[in-house]
């Protein structure tokens, strides 16, 4: 005979993966978006720094997004 399954635990597994994953995705922006403000706007690393933390920020969006049904 089957065990019933807990629903519940695997749920609240799901969710702190998203927490901790959405966690560090936000980290990594935030340290990419701090490094950003220490550089100069006219300058070329400005623009790749400003590419990368677009790229973060917008993967960081579509993770968020894709989890919230």
């Amino acid at each position: 005979m089957r065990k019933p399954s807990n629903r519940k635990v695997g749920k609240k597994v799901r969710q702190d993966n998203f927490d901790t994953k959405f966690e560090h995705m936000v980290g990594e922006y935030q340290s990419a978006k701090a490094a950003l403000d220490t550089l100069e706007e006219d300058s070329v690393e400005y623009a790749a720094q400003k590419k990368q933390c677009d790229q973060l920020f917008a993967s960081a969006e579509r993770f968020f997004n894709s989890r919230q049904r």
